[in-house]
């Protein structure tokens, strides 16, 4: 079947849902909201020395360092509501049997499996034109030119929008039930990663390698934009320096590559 004519037939599926729509506003609205109060905290925040006002933040809140910045705050809204997207679209799948209702009408297993896949690429493709959008917004009303964000930037946002929808769609498939698989995913991004990391790294090895973990590495895509002046004070130390935005996007491919193989294994074995 034609991707596109998947994507048609995902989009009827969840557009008209209520809690689709809800999630959707929810991360339009909330990532407006705290672009908009940061923009405005960062302007104002100044101290005084010698009788000089300085603006510490102002570099952040400059073009191009503000598409890092804007990208920053947007990945919370990755991680908890593209996330919980994911868990909840695949979850409801299965409470309303509509998996094996595709299949009883004619899709193969595998074209069950790239449509969710397809959508969710669609989906981070979204969250990525919301960010450009904003992000163009924010140049207007500083009064300068639109100025097209860094390939990077753009790339690695759009890389973790799509890693959490895969993560959050993956958990969803292996727990099948949306409180539970809720609160695992939750669990996992918030909790257990960072105690597995730190348990091997006090009790195994101290290695930089423990920063590959999955929600460690799409966390890293878009790091806060630390003025180079602070950077300076952080001492020299191999496990704490932070991946760069290459080896970020690296490793997530390799977990883009993991996470899909797994879902449509997974559809294509189990019972739907």
């Amino acid at each position: 079947m034609n991707p596109l004519n998947l994507l048609k037939l995902e989009w009827s599926k969840y557009s008209p849902n209520g809690t689709f729509r809800a999630i959707a506003i929810l991360y339009a609205c909330s990532f407006g909201l705290v672009f908009s109060l940061a923009r405005q905290i960062g302007h104002k925040m100044t101290f005084t020395s010698f009788g000089t006002t300085h603006y510490p933040l102002a570099g952040l809140f400059t073009y191009p360092h503000n598409w890092e910045l804007l990208a920053c705050i947007g990945s919370w809204m990755n991680v908890f509501l593209l996330g919980f997207l994911g868990v909840f679209m695949i979850t409801m799948e299965f409470s309303n049997r509509t998996l094996r209702q595709s299949v009883i009408f004619g899709m193969t297993r595998l074209e069950v499996a790239v449509s969710k896949l397809v959508w969710a690429l669609a989906l981070a493709l979204a969250a990525t034109g919301f960010y450009m959008l904003l992000g163009f917004a924010g140049q207007l009303l500083d009064g300068g030119g639109l100025e097209f964000p860094p390939v990077g930037s753009l790339t690695c946002f759009f890389l973790q929008a799509l890693g959490y929808l895969f993560l959050g769609t993956l958990l969803g498939l292996l727990i099948r039930q949306t409180a539970l698989a809720t609160m695992g995913y939750l669990a996992y991004v918030l909790i257990l990663e960072s105690a597995c990391r730190w348990i091997l790294y006090f009790s195994v090895a101290k290695t930089r390698l423990l920063l590959f973990l999955p929600h460690q590495v799409l966390a890293a895509l878009t790091p806060w934009p630390v003025p180079e002046s602070v950077s300076q004070l952080v001492p020299a130390n191999a496990f704490l320096k932070a991946l760069t935005p290459t080896e970020a996007a690296l490793a997530t491919l390799v977990y883009l590559g993991l996470f899909a193989g797994i879902f449509c294994l997974s559809i294509l074995k189990s019972d739907l």
